[in-house]
């Protein structure tokens, strides 16, 4: 009988962790470019986020170890190997609720958690790094980390997974969540079409007054891409910059500087919503793109393109004088 009891609590007790589901529902947050200033790779700490998980579990109370790593490959500096920048564990801690793991917290200055219950259990909890970057190692990471004050263009691939169970002595794989970025520094945001230097408009010819505007902003991960376009006066504006800050065709509200776009390489003049251009006169351009970093936005602005609408009625008049022009036509 005593056996059969044993049994029963056994098979109760195996079917209660298998029931026991401990998940992460969150996000990780992707940056073009991660600033070192922005984290302390000896504690884990950062004061930016790059996750934020809520951990939850079908059934409570539940024990759970939490683990945050950071890998990357850069070959740029000759690291092709994946390496780790730093590996942070916590220990086995007892969730009555719901809890949120923030990056913020995840480090070995956090003592305490507070879940989600009604009033809130303070959780009490360490981390501490299993691993970290090797300095006499990789002496070029820490060179180009020190120069530049960002982290190298490379690789990079976060892990945050759970481990859980029914006693702090007993825990098994539970969830894990993955996100690979690649980190490359922006190469500055390059104009195709149309036009040019101003001294060029006289080739730089537009012969649509709904022109295509094309440009090159490289690899450039969740930016947001502004446009502005305004008409060149010559006897108004001394410089290109001086007539995009004078009144603008786009945007049309004189309030906006520049015309919010989606994350684009290519926009068509819109038919509503602006000021027309117009045939024979010179326009001027620009383009700008608002980068995420762990340090905030930060703006990378082209150079100004100028060019020139065709004008019909001059056309006419140069092709009925120009007898070569005057046989093609």
């Amino acid at each position: 009988m005593k056996k059969i009891k044993l049994l029963f609590c056994i098979a109760s007790a195996t079917g209660l962790l298998s029931s026991q589901k401990v998940s992460l529902n969150g996000q990780f947050y992707p940056y073009s470019t991660y600033y070192i200033s922005s984290f302390n790779l000896a504690t884990g700490e950062s004061n930016v986020p790059i996750f934020r998980y809520n951990v939850s579990s079908s059934s409570y109370p539940v024990y759970v170890k939490a683990r945050f790593k950071a890998t990357f490959l850069s070959p740029q500096l000759g690291i092709n190997n994946r390496t780790t920048l730093i590996d942070v564990e916590s220990n086995s801690f007892q969730m009555k609720a719901g809890i949120v793991l923030d990056s913020k917290k995840f480090s070995e200055n956090t003592t305490t958690l507070l879940d989600e219950a009604n009033p809130p259990n303070i959780v009490p909890v360490f981390f501490r790094s299993l691993e970290t970057i090797d300095v006499g190692k990789y002496e070029n990471i820490i060179s180009s980390i020190m120069t530049t004050g960002k982290l190298p263009d490379g690789e990079y691939r976060f892990e945050l997974s759970l481990s859980a169970g029914i006693s702090e002595f007993d825990l098994s794989f539970s969830d894990e969540k993955i996100e690979t970025i690649i980190v490359e520094s922006p190469s500055g945001v390059n104009l195709e079409s149309p036009g040019g230097l101003l001294a060029d408009t006289t080739f730089n010819i537009v012969y649509s007054t709904l022109p295509s505007f094309n440009w090159n902003k490289g690899f450039c991960t969740n930016c947001i891409t502004y446009i502005r376009v305004s008409e060149f006066k010559p006897e108004l504006h001394s410089s290109l910059e001086e007539a995009l800050q004078d009144e603008r065709t786009l945007p049309f509200n004189q309030s906006m500087e520049w015309e919010q776009l989606s994350d684009v390489s290519t926009f068509q003049y819109p038919l509503n919503g602006v000021r027309p251009l117009e045939n024979g006169k010179i326009y001027v351009w620009q383009i700008k793109a608002s980068i995420p970093t762990t340090d905030g936005m930060e703006d990378e602005t082209s150079e100004i393109f100028a060019f020139k609408i065709s004008d019909p009625s001059k056309s006419s008049i140069i092709g009925m004088k120009n007898p070569i022009l005057q046989q093609l036509k």
